[in-house]
């Protein structure tokens, strides 16, 4: 049997030397395309796993951004959403690509340390700063180096599998190539013409080999100047920055600035998304203009930018912040449409024992401080800014605490009737008085309501307690005419549910509407117009009235008074001090538009007659009496009415 094979081939040598070459080729063909394409999918993994890292940094960094800025709170914890369903993807991703085992480790790892960020989200929202801080920096930090540790390890080894395939595949084409061409030598002297055929093919199949290996390579770079860059601006994105601030830490002591857009969801808001990215893309490269060339220019996401300065100190770092913060002056053109824009600019110098992460943070509470002293501007962090941080941390878990037990109460200022002298109203003005700090000013809290959000239950609370008070002075005095004046923050104004919780408190306290005026400033309606125009125009339709404070102190007044319906105009003290024609003109346009005026600020006889004569009905200020508690003004009710000087 064995004999007859040999017979076999004998006769039909050539013929099986031709078909084993071609079974060469073919099995080298498909090997170097099965290791091509291992590299390729180790290449997308190691760039996932690069992905997952920058998703996890970003994450990380949300949780300081609330103590820096805790106004922001809302939309961190929605960012956060975000966030974690891009991880949530991209481990899945990896789940095709990576072992089980290796995946599911992955995933657990991540699923803890979004535990640990869960739970110190859940202190900072119960107001446990301290605690938070504690977990960040001996579990959430320490957690979070580790799974970066791990991530960097599995990326390092999808790299060496990858490169490792491409090696292979080289390998196996040149030893294949090799053994083709002994076959084929073999057949020349009887094959030529398919010698020359196979040469043909060969050198097309190591062409399209290398056109492959290319691609992969160019392919791998593609996605690692992806997973470092930003899409829109092409600047080094949060990870190749913070790498860049790591080199240059260990280089010397560099300088990192925080560069955050004022007014930039306005923009994004009124001339939509495409507007905003082509600024935010001309911000970008204004910034590449104001940087040297050794420094880097960063995009960390949304309007938020940062810049590394290698040298020079903080002496180079100002010299650039004042070249950024005048060319974002300048205007830009978003498509045809002229916007104005500027910067607010935090700097922190970097000293013994600083680490990226640190640095950036504290450029970012010197960003914050510089927006607090009117924007356009720049601030160099020292450690004050923090010490106000956690201070403004403080006051705000005592509000939270202030608004569970008895410490905020109101002061009660008259308003009056300028021709008999008679209180026919008051308006309501909260006042805090802190176990520790005695009694506290709106001016000292109210920014902190306003900042961390509870404005909100802060303004419930004011509508009620004004509300009953007002109720039990109107049903003991049934019939003397009676208003509460209660104001409206811009933060409740745009709360769609604030006209249920005037309703509650009105209901609550027995108060008819009509006997409740609101009063909103012209600032709260710049924004968002149709929504505050269709919320004034239900409150209204509860019955209770409306006033327009501040008066005259905001921009496009007249424009205001055309498209909100009000009822009344608290003038404010500025033009009830300015000159005759002026304090006449703003009275009488009130008179005119068929509304009430009520002129603040009035401290003397002169002035309470002067408003008079012009057309006031009503005044307001120390000349009747100062804010008082409730059993105080009950008082000033009892009173026979003010004598105004003839």
């Amino acid at each position: 049997m064995i004999g007859g094979l040999l017979r076999r081939w004998r006769r039909h040598h050539w013929a099986n030397v031709l078909a084993l070459v071609v079974v060469v080729l073919t099995v080298v063909t498909y090997v170097n395309i099965a290791l091509h394409r291992r590299g390729v999918a180790e290449n997308q993994t190691a760039a996932r796993l690069q992905s997952l890292v920058l998703v996890l940094n970003e994450e990380s960094s949300l949780q300081w951004k609330t103590l820096a800025d805790p106004s922001i709170r809302a939309r961190v914890a929605r960012e956060t959403g975000g966030i974690r369903g891009k991880a949530s993807l991209i481990l899945s991703q990896l789940g095709t690509t990576m072992p089980a085992s290796t995946s599911r480790e992955l995933t657990q790892l991540v699923e803890g340390y979004h535990v640990m960020l869960d739970k110190q989200q859940d202190l900072l929202i119960v107001d446990n700063t301290e605690q938070a801080v504690e977990i960040e920096r001996s579990q959430t930090g320490p957690q979070l180096k580790r799974l970066s540790d791990r991530i960097a390890g599995l990326s390092a080894s999808a790299a060496a599998e990858a490169r490792q395939a491409s090696a292979t595949a080289n390998y196996v084409l040149v030893v294949a190539m090799i053994l083709t061409a002994v076959m084929i030598g073999a057949l020349l002297r009887r094959f030529d013409r398919a010698h020359r055929a196979a040469a043909t093919a060969a050198a097309e199949l190591l062409r399209q080999e290398r056109a492959a290996l290319q691609l992969a390579n160019e392919n791998a770079e593609t996605i690692r100047h992806q997973a470092e860059h930003d899409a829109l601006t092409g600047l080094p994105n949060r990870v190749l920055f913070i790498d860049r601030v790591q080199q240059a830490l260990v280089a010397g002591e560099p300088a990192v600035m925080f560069v955050d857009l004022d007014d930039f969801k306005r923009i994004n808001d009124s001339l939509g998304h495409a507007a905003g990215d082509a600024l935010l893309v001309e911000v970008a490269q204004r910034l590449c203009g104001s940087v040297r060339d050794n420094d880097t220019a960063a995009r960390l996401g949304g309007d938020e930018f940062a810049i590394l300065i290698e040298n020079g100190g903080a002496e180079a770092a100002i010299s650039v912040a004042q070249r950024i913060i005048d060319a974002l002056a300048e205007p830009v053109d978003t498509g045809g449409t002229q916007v104005l824009t500027r910067g607010s600019v935090g700097i922190a110098v970097a000293g013994p024992d600083r680490d990226p992460t640190d640095l950036l943070r504290q450029a970012d509470v010197a960003m914050y401080a510089a927006k607090n002293r009117g924007k356009g501007q720049f601030a160099v962090f020292d450690d004050s800014m923090q010490d106000r941080v956690r201070s403004r941390v403080g006051l705000e878990v005592d509000l939270r605490r202030a608004l569970e037990t008895d410490e905020i109460h109101l002061a009660y200022q008259p308003i009056v009737r300028l021709d008999t002298g008679a209180i026919v109203g008051a308006e309501a003005l909260v006042r805090w008085v802190h176990p520790v700090q005695g009694m506290l000013s709106p001016a000292a809290f109210l920014p902190v309501a306003e900042a961390s959000g509870l404005i909100l239950p802060l303004g419930r609370r004011v509508l009620e307690l004004a509300c009953a008070q007002a109720a039990r002075w109107i049903a003991a005095r049934p019939a003397a005419e009676f208003t509460i004046s209660v104001n409206l923050s811009a933060h409740q104004l745009h709360h769609r549910g604030i006209v249920e919780e005037v309703a509650a408190a009105l209901d609550g306290s027995g108060l008819a509407p009509s006997a409740l005026m609101l009063e909103i400033t012209e600032s709260a309606i710049v924004h968002d117009g149709d929504l505050v125009a269709a919320q004034v125009a239900r409150l209204r339709d509860l019955g209770v009235r409306v006033a327009l404070d501040d008066f005259g102190t905001g921009y496009s007044s007249i424009t205001h008074l055309q498209r909100f319906r009000v009822d009344q105009l608290k003038v404010d003290r500025s033009f009830v001090t300015a000159d005759d024609g002026v304090c006449e003109a703003v009275l009488r346009l009130g008179e005119l538009l068929g509304l009430e005026t009520v002129a603040e600020g009035v401290e003397t006889a002169e002035q309470a007659r002067r408003v008079r004569d012009f057309g006031c009905r009503y005044g307001q200020g120390y000349w009747f009496a100062k804010p008082a508690p409730p059993d105080a003004f009950a008082a000033l009710l009892d009173r026979p009415a003010q004598v105004l000087a003839a």
